[in-house]
């Protein structure tokens, strides 16, 4: 475990090789209906994987991805071709602002993700506000799939809230509800291996990773109050 979380913790440590932010929420939406949405940023030196993604009950997945690219800005901004998001800390440990102008796919099959994420094109915004409803909780420096422990590693997960509103090209999706958030460096950030519920009610949002692992989210439907995630590799 570190030993002790700083507010110098929140921004970038540019000595590690890898670090990665991570923040989901869900909800119900006004006009009724389970969603959820999810942002990620892993940083590798001065390339970076990005993802992010909504799921809404009786609706296509909406995923955005941007693996092994380039672009990174000052801070946690990112300007790869077609597309720019920015990932701002205004208070630490209290308040995130999250933003993106990108091009996703809609997926009707939520696991075409894993694959070549062949779907609907679609131009779309996040606007996403999440503010902290606990003290962050450090996490553990092992490695993924007991591969020991990385010296200088550390991370921390905290409970919030988000106020998000997703545009779309046949309108804006607006989303208040539960919230979480990861940040850790020294390694990657990969859920553990454990399985996520089959059950067809439950909504998916997975994603893949440039390094060849493969990452399955699922929210309830029924109780739309967290995510749950599992990850495990594949060959390409």
């Amino acid at each position: 475990m570190i030993d002790a979380i700083t507010d110098a913790d929140e921004a970038r440590h540019d000595d590690c090789a890898v670090e990665a932010w991570w923040w989901w929420g869900s909800g119900t939406l006004a006009g009724g209906g389970a969603a959820g949405l999810f942002v990620g940023l892993e940083l590798r030196g001065r390339r970076f994987d990005y993802w992010a993604g909504l799921v809404r009950e009786g609706e296509p997945y909406l995923y955005i991805e941007e693996l092994d690219s380039t672009g990174l800005r000052a801070g946690l901004e990112i300007k790869p071709p077609e597309m720019w998001a920015g990932h701002d800390c205004d208070a630490p440990f209290r308040q995130w602002s999250l933003g993106n102008e990108a091009h996703g796919v809609l997926l009707d099959d939520p696991t075409e993700a894993w694959r070549r994420a062949h779907g609907v094109p679609v131009p779309v915004t996040f606007d996403v506000e999440w503010h902290a409803t606990a003290l962050p909780t450090a996490l553990p420096t092992a490695l993924p799939n007991g591969a020991g422990e990385r010296p200088g590693a550390g991370g921390y997960r905290q409970t919030g809230e988000v106020d998000a509103r997703v545009e779309l090209s046949d309108g804006t999706i607006g989303l208040t509800g539960p919230a979480e958030r990861v940040h850790v460096w020294g390694a990657p950030y990969l859920p553990s291996s454990s399985a996520v519920p089959s059950d067809p009610s439950y909504l998916r949002g997975p994603y893949r990773r440039s390094d060849g692992a493969c990452v399955d989210q699922v929210l309830s439907a029924a109780s739309p109050s967290s995510w749950r995630v599992s990850s495990w590799r594949v060959s390409r």
